[in-house]
């Protein structure tokens, strides 16, 4: 935008032609890809759908296995382009956090016939619109069958997608599953625990959902955590009680980290859980949280999603 100066203002709004986007996307391709054809990080460029579109069409991808586009515009004819391209065919890591991705764009990947994209072993949307219904959808979606970590966190997220996870077959090697900041409560939990995705999670993100003594309760009366090592239930609404249950669970034995703070309980609850006699493996224990220690839990960019209050 450009200022003329001499008592009139004059705005220059003009849009770069494609041709001009795809000039400096190219430069931005060869500056990122110059020590290591295998990993392309864009993020933080303000890349749009133009410029993801220009990215499905780079043939100089082909060699690109790690692709981090955060922190951009991308929206969701950006997303399906992606997905669709045969250059991207080899990627294996893909983040798209903090972009324009809506329910409406992870629906329509989850529907696509056939997406060149199936060999994801990572795929991170947190920081999006992504609508429960959408990551139900995407979740029981067939193009993620060698998806090893997948971040839905900073989303829409409640019971639906949880439940969705406790009833798909198709993530058979997921061993990382982040759920941070969304609107899951005793109910999603006890779908999510319904199937076999739980058995074979190294790690579980549930902080700043809607988790009370109930649903904690669920979660350490559980005995088929066969791999869990991280479970993460911070700046959740359970008390004394669910801390007791999880001091006292045989199914979360093998965990050797628990972060619980910002929660309800007081001293008799965090005395269950620091004494207990069942969580031998703990290495780490995190029972008191703080935002100037930890500013992730504050989401600056998306107010409304902070974790909602018990009405």
């Amino acid at each position: 935008m450009g200022i003329i100066r001499g008592g009139d203002a004059e705005y220059d709004d003009s849009e770069p032609t494609l041709e001009e986007k795809t000039g400096k996307m190219e430069a931005a391709i060869t500056a990122a890809l110059s020590d290591d054809l295998a990993t392309l990080k864009l993020s933080g460029k303000y890349l749009g759908a133009d410029e993801a579109l220009i990215l499905s069409r780079s043939e100089r991808l082909k060699t690109v296995r790690t692709l981090d586009l955060s922190d951009n515009q991308i929206p969701d004819e950006g997303l399906v382009a992606l997905f669709q391209s045969d250059n991207l065919s080899g990627v294996t890591s893909l983040n798209l956090g903090i972009n324009f991705i809506t329910g409406k764009g992870v629906q329509d990947v989850a529907q696509l016939e056939s997406p060149a994209m199936t060999h994801l072993k990572s795929l991170t949307l947190s920081d999006n619109r992504v609508t429960d219904s959408a990551g139900a959808e995407l979740v029981c979606s067939p193009h993620f069958q060698e998806l090893e970590v997948l971040d839905l966190g900073w989303n829409e997220i409640g019971n639906e997608t949880a439940a969705a996870l406790g009833q798909t077959g198709t993530l058979p090697k997921l061993r990382q599953l982040e759920l941070e900041r969304g609107y899951i409560d005793a109910e999603g939990i006890r779908g999510l625990l319904g199937g076999k995705v739980v058995e074979g999670l190294r790690e579980l993100n549930l902080s700043a959902n809607k988790l009370n003594d109930e649903a904690i309760g669920l979660l350490a009366d559980f005995e088929r955590w066969a791999s869990l090592e991280v479970l993460r239930v911070s700046q959740n609404l359970f008390g004394d009680e669910g801390a007791k249950a999880l001091g006292e669970s045989a199914g979360l034995a093998g965990l050797t980290q628990l972060y619980m703070g910002r929660n309800a309980f007081g001293p008799e609850g965090a005395k269950a859980v620091y004494e207990t006699k069942t969580l031998t493996n703990l290495k780490t224990l995190m029972l008191k949280e703080g935002v100037e220690t930890t500013p992730g839990l504050v989401n600056y960019s998306r107010p409304e999603l902070l974790r909602p209050e018990d009405p």
